[in-house]
Formats: structure tokens, sequence, C-alpha cells
């Protein structure tokens, strides 16, 4: 599947003049901010928008932090960690939630949680991936550490490859693979982490600090933009995506509505500073981050109140 990137050095030179510089990954979650663009959204509100693909959340990251990107769009646990080692960033709005979960083969003899245990299973670790597995596992009375042997890799399409080929035998991965994989015949969704969280938290939008101050304006009109865009997401599910395919060059449209099912993840834009603060404290019991930022130090809800104010 080829997936268009566009790296970010240098962006400071490329970037258009007065435009906001917005960097998302390739994923379901980001969805919202590729159908705003599509639809026009951002010139309707009166914004130049220059949309960029970052092909890792390490490239992200260090591109807010050298102020090259004024807001993205990543993984919570991505923006918690980094947050929590001084980047200036505070996450201001949702972008989606759900849509993780653990897959097995379909011809295993794994039905339950408790027929993990000893079996090896692969993760990304320090990943949400990496921390709602081992929070589910918690609630089946296992740990991952003592009960499971983790296989860590850094790519999701690496761990669908070690899961088919047998390397693994269970892999914490998302969508749309893990439907992907359904459909293929080959794989079975043992569950989603849904079940042990309900609603969890997957994907944030952060805005640079800078950003924010410089031009408050222009964020709480992209936020409210990426709300309309997260409406028309949740209202027109094939085709978003459709526009997600034509976005990303990838997958097909059936699979990515299907994999859009409300059952497996839900698009959304409103964010709650105890669900940031509750992932951090997770991230901390786990040692991915030494302590947990205050949530007025993660979070900033002032522009998307104002980005709702209005809305029926």
């Amino acid at each position: 599947m080829a997936l268009a990137a566009w790296g970010v050095a240098g962006c400071r030179a490329a970037r258009p003049s007065g435009a906001a510089l917005v960097g998302v990954r390739t994923s379901n979650c980001q969805l919202p901010f590729f159908a705003a663009q599509q639809r026009g959204l951002y010139q309707d509100a009166g914004l130049e928008v220059d949309l960029r693909l970052i092909a890792s959340n390490t490239e992200l990251v260090e591109a807010l932090k050298r102020g090259d990107l004024d807001v993205g769009s990543l993984p919570v646990t991505t923006a918690v960690a980094a947050i929590a080692t001084g980047a200036p960033i505070r996450i201001v709005a949702m972008s989606g939630r759900g849509s993780d979960g653990l897959l097995v083969r379909a011809e295993d003899d794994i039905h339950t949680l408790g027929d993990l245990r000893g079996r090896p299973v692969t993760t990304i670790r320090a990943s949400i991936l990496d921390v709602l597995l081992r929070y589910a596992l918690e609630g089946a009375g296992l740990d991952a550490e003592v009960d499971l042997e983790l296989h860590y890799l850094s790519q999701l399409g690496d761990m669908i490859t070690a899961l088919r080929t047998g390397q693994v035998d269970a892999s914490s991965n998302t969508e749309p693979f893990m439907t992907d994989a359904e459909r293929q015949g080959w794989g079975r969704v043992l569950g989603y982490y849904t079940a042990a969280w309900p609603d969890h938290p997957c994907c944030v939008v952060v805005a640079h600090e800078a950003f924010a101050e410089r031009q408050p304006e222009a964020l709480v009109d992209l936020l409210r933009s990426h709300l309309q865009a997260v409406d028309w997401c949740n209202a027109h599910r094939r085709e978003a995506a459709a526009t997600l395919v034509e976005t990303l060059d990838a997958f097909d449209v059936e699979l990515v509505a299907a994999s859009l099912d409300p059952a497996k993840m839900r698009l959304d834009a409103l964010v709650a500073p105890d669900e940031i603060t509750r992932m951090a404290g997770l991230m901390v019991r786990y040692s991915m981050i030494e302590r947990a930022p205050d949530a007025d130090v993660l979070v900033d809800e002032g522009p998307l109140g104002r980005a709702l104010e209005g809305r029926t």
C-alpha cells in the first residue's frame, strides 16, 4: 500500500505566507482533516491551511517542537509523551476514538484474553497499542510483562506480517488493518479495547503554544472547521471513506467504510481533560513517562470551547 507522505525538513522555507501549517498522520483518525480540505471547509472559514502528511510520529513531534508545524494530529500517547518532555504544545481537540484491538489468526484456538497467557504478542512500545494492551490484560488478571512474550516492532504492517506468518500469535493493532485481515479470511479480531475502556481516546489535535498565542482566531476557526468535518464524516461514512482512499492512495472504499463502523471506532472532536490525564496516568504506571503533567498543561479547552459557541 502506497501511503503518500511529505517530510517536514525545511518547512519554514516552504511555508506559504500566512498559512497555518498542519501535520497529520496517515490513518482513519485523520479523516476529518482530509475531508475539511477536500470539501473546502478551511477556505469557507477564510483560512489558508497547508495540510501535510507526515511519515512518522517522531517526525511530527520534532516538527512541532521546532515550530515548523502550527497544528498536528497524532496518537494521544505520543502527544502526552511529548508534552511530558517539554514540547511546547497543548491538546486542543480530539480526532478519533476506539479503532484499536487485538488481532489473531482465524484458525488459532485463542478466544479470550486469558488464552494469550504464554503466547508471543506484538505491539509498538510506548504506543497507544501498548498502553491499551496492558490495560486490557490487567482487567483479565494478566501482567503483560510476566504472562506474555512481548515482541516490539515499529510498524503496523510489520506486526501484521509477523502475525500472518506465525512469528507471533496475536497483534495489538488498529483499523483498517484488522478489518482487512478478517476480510481476507486469515485474521480474526479477538476484541476491541473499547471493551476495557469504552470510547477511549485514540488520536488528538495539538496546537503549538506560539500559534495559539499569535493567531488565536485562526486556531478557533480551524477547530470550527474540524467540528464540521467530523459531523460530515459521521453522516456520510462511505463518502468519507472515499476521501481517505483518494488522499492516501491506499486501501479501498469498501474496506475503509467497514472499518469506520461505529462499533469499531468513532470520529469525535470533543476532548475532556480527565480522559487525557487518565491516559497519562497509565503511561506512568507502565513506565512510559516519568511523571504525568497536570491537566492544564496537557489540555487547553479554551479554543474548542469558543469553536463550539453557537452550535446547536
